[in-house]
């Protein structure tokens, strides 16, 4: 059965999938909820991607018009998600199991000192041997790199785990991610969480450094908790164009004003060859 799902998964549309164990996806190290608490007695997640468009990721999202357009790609790849996610949930019913959807874009806890929704996405992955979690906190595929969208299903069938086949082996190590980040969220001196510092990473993803000119973030934005989101209003009275610019956004949907980290990842782009397992690949 495990096969044959994966085979539906890819003729759904999806370009990558995997199986992860529930019991150990509850393990994340960002704090998420427990999947027996969405599925009693769930047995497996059923991970997959769908690779991004090379050219969206390098646009240059400088300019709103095409930020928006990337943000389209985003948001139209969601939905396929959810479309294959569906048809997922609904087979697996139909044979007597209980599944349900895992949303790529559920809206995020704001209340902990984590920007996340139900499960780590990036961490099932890792689990079911997509790719590997790197320098960046982004999820690495040996194929695409970072350029991936993913989704998932939790379920109580017995399919068999993957396992982290590609943890540790995805992710050069070449700190580009960390060198160009404009608000200095990643550091090299720690792993994959601890290596990220969410607040700064706001600062940048917001779009506030762009908007006010000022790279890097105040000090008490950089301090704030749950997170610095509980300073939006505080900045919007500073800097007015914030305002302007939260009213355009509420209207168009959320969406990132930073990917320098993605876009700059040297594994999958074109011509990139990494060691994976030892050999090289072609």
């Amino acid at each position: 059965m495990t096969e044959e799902i994966k085979k539906t998964v890819l003729k759904l549309g999806a370009d990558l999938v995997g199986i992860a164990s529930a019991e150990k996806a509850s393990g994340s190290a960002q704090g998420h909820a427990n999947p027996n608490d969405i599925v009693s007695a769930a047995q497996a997640v059923i991970v997959f991607a769908l690779k991004y468009p090379d050219s969206a990721v390098d646009s240059k999202l400088e300019d709103d018009l095409i930020q928006a357009n990337y943000v389209k790609v985003q948001q139209t790849m969601n939905d396929e998600l959810l479309r294959i996610a569906l048809k997922i949930t609904s087979s697996l019913e139909k044979l007597g199991y209980d599944a349900t959807l895992i949303a790529p874009d559920i809206p995020r806890e704001e209340t902990r000192n984590i920007w996340t929704g139900i499960l780590s996405l990036r961490y099932v992955a890792q689990l079911a041997g997509l790719g590997d979690i790197g320098l960046s906190n982004l999820l690495l595929t040996p194929q695409w790199g970072p350029r991936v969208q993913l989704g998932a299903v939790l379920t109580d069938a017995p399919l068999k785990p993957d396992g982290p086949i590609y943890a540790e082996k995805v992710c050069a190590k070449c700190q580009k991610c960390i060198e160009i980040c404009p608000t200095r969220a990643l550091v090299s001196d720690n792993y994959p969480p601890y290596n990220f510092n969410l607040n700064r990473c706001l600062w940048s993803s917001q779009g506030w450094s762009r908007l006010t000119k000022v790279e890097e973030p105040p000090l008490d934005w950089i301090e704030a908790k749950p997170n610095a989101n509980i300073l939006i209003g505080k900045y919007e009275e500073k800097y007015p164009q914030i305002r302007v610019f939260e009213s355009w956004r509420d209207r168009l949907g959320d969406f990132p004003q930073c990917n320098k980290c993605l876009a700059v990842c040297p594994v999958g782009k074109k011509g990139y060859q990494k060691r994976v397992s030892g050999e090289d690949e072609e």
